[in-house]
C-alpha cells in the first residue's frame, strides 16, 4: 500500500510541471486570440472614421491607439496606414494595423495584421 502511495506521488510530481507548463501557454495563446479579435474590432472602427469626409491620418491612428490597448501582453511595435484606392469606378479607404506583442513566457514576438476596407464616403 505504501509503496502504491509513494509512485502516485513519483507520478504526480513529473506529470504537474508539465500541467502548469501547458496550462500557462494555452493562457497565453488565447490571450493572442484575443488580442487579434478586439485588433480588427479597432480596425473596423478607424477604418469607419477614414470613411468620413474629413477625417486624417493622425485621427485615424489616434482612434486605433484609443481603441486598442494589448491587455495582458506587452507591446514591442504598432504602425498603421490608410490608403485610398479606386476600384471599378468606386472609392474605397483601406486601413491596414500591425501590432507586434511580446508574450514573456514562450519568450516570443507575435506579430498581429489586420486590414479593414470601407467605402469613401468623403468621394461620395
Amino acid at each position: 500500500m505504501a509503496n502504491e502511495r509513494g509512485s502516485q506521488v513519483v507520478g504526480f510530481a513529473l506529470v504537474a510541471p508539465l500541467l502548469v507548463i501547458l496550462a500557462v501557454a494555452m493562457f497565453q495563446i488565447v490571450g493572442i486570440g484575443i488580442c487579434k479579435v478586439s485588433l480588427a474590432a479597432a480596425t473596423r472602427e478607424a477604418a469607419h472614421l477614414a470613411a468620413l469626409k474629413g477625417s486624417s491620418n493622425y485621427l485615424v491612428t489616434r482612434s486605433v491607439s484609443d481603441y486598442w490597448k494589448p491587455s495582458g501582453l506587452r507591446s514591442c511595435g504598432k504602425s498603421s496606414s490608410t490608403k485610398r484606392i479606386k476600384s471599378s469606378g468606386i472609392s474605397f479607404v483601406v486601413v491596414q494595423v500591425q501590432q507586434c506583442l511580446e508574450i514573456p513566457i514562450l519568450n516570443r514576438r507575435v506579430n498581429l495584421i489586420t486590414s479593414v476596407r470601407e467605402l469613401d464616403e468623403g468621394k461620395l
